[in-house]
């Protein structure tokens, strides 16, 4: 059995010189096959589509970006001012909402695939455009710096892609911002008007009520011929505000005058308590609901440039793939030959 072991050693180191020797007898199968994948690479790395990478990078704006928007929201009106968070997490939530990628892929993307493509089924034709414009974070903050990112087979449709994807999540954000500041300031308005409207009511109210009691004091007045609003301490006549069950002591011409006044004003507004100071609220309100505002709700952190090198193919990768993968078949093939010929000579012996 030992005597064996030396045997199959030297067995199998003659069969490894062997095939060696009969892959190098045909090296030129190797290097036919390794040339033309090689070509095929070739071919494949010039000739196939381009696919180029526009890049964009957005961060919060300043406060001075939304300082127009905070005009006139102050404590006194009852109006908490926006912070640089909460104008930038709008902007991020319609950056990345479905609905701006659904639009986008309807209005920009499906105009420049070709007929064939279209017919496709449409959630692989989404899939892939999913794939072609990301918006990804950058940092672990929530509102922190963003980036966009585009690709396409021109340099210029994909910084295109990127800076209007970016525009159109902007205007979403700024109609969405500005609703919800009209609406607020017009809610607000309204609860003013009912307010003035209830005192405009209490006061007309308290008016009628005056002028019953006026004429319940005239009568008396007129009965008791007091002429004029006097009173007498200690022999000396003294006027005065009379109110309550002593009014009739103002006299007939003076309760005659009040009651015509009061018949004839055209407004209580004057002699309403706190009723200019709701009527300037409302105006504010009332402004503020369609004021126009001009604001940044991002910046861009650098600028976007038009890519120069596309990022597919990779030549050199390419190549060098197609090389290894020839290298490898080719030596497949000049072994399955080597063993083509040994089963020839072992039929034929």
């Amino acid at each position: 059995m030992r005597s064996d072991i030396p045997n199959n050693q030297y067995s199998d180191e003659i069969d490894a010189f062997l095939i060696a020797r009969s892959l190098w007898s045909r090296v030129w199968v190797i290097i036919g096959v390794t040339a033309i994948a090689g070509i095929f690479g070739l071919m494949y790395a010039f000739l196939s589509d381009r696919v180029y990478e526009a890049r964009a990078y957005l961060v919060p704006p300043t406060q001075s970006d939304i300082a127009d928007l905070n005009t006139g929201r102050t404590r006194e009106f009852e109006l908490t001012p926006y912070s640089i968070e909460d104008v930038y997490r709008l902007f991020l939530r319609n950056l990345r909402s479905e609905s701006l990628r659904q639009e986008f892929f309807t209005t920009e993307y499906l105009p420049t695939l070709s007929e064939d493509q279209k017919a496709q089924s449409q959630d692989a034709l989404y899939a892939d455009f999913l794939k072609k414009l990301q918006v990804l974070p950058v940092t672990a903050d929530e509102t922190g710096r963003y980036s966009v990112v585009a690709q396409t087979s021109s340099p210029e449709k994909a910084v295109d892609w990127v800076k209007g994807y970016i525009k159109h999540a902007e205007l979403l954000a700024n109609n969405e911002i500005m609703k919800n500041v009209s609406y607020e300031a017009k809610i607000r308005a309204k609860n003013v008007k009912q307010e003035i409207d209830t005192k405009r009511e209490t006061g007309e109210t308290s008016r009628g009520d005056t002028i019953t009691k006026l004429r319940a004091a005239l009568s008396v007045a007129q009965a008791a011929g007091v002429q004029k609003p006097t009173v007498s301490f200690g022999g000396s006549p003294v006027a005065g505000n009379l109110e309550g069950d002593m009014s009739f002591l103002r006299g007939v011409e003076a309760l005659n005058a009040e009651i015509k006044n009061l018949e004839t004003r055209s407004s209580n507004d004057a002699f309403i308590r706190e009723l200019r100071d709701l009527q300037a609220k409302k105006s504010f309100y009332d402004k503020l609901a369609v004021a126009p505002r001009d604001i940044n709700m991002y910046r861009y952190d650098g600028v976007v440039e038009t890519p120069e090198t596309a990022i597919k193919p990779k030549k050199t990768l390419v190549i060098a793939l197609a090389l290894v993968l020839g290298l490898m078949l080719g030596v497949l093939s000049a072994f399955a030959l080597y063993r083509l010929d040994e089963a020839r000579k072992n039929t034929y012996s």
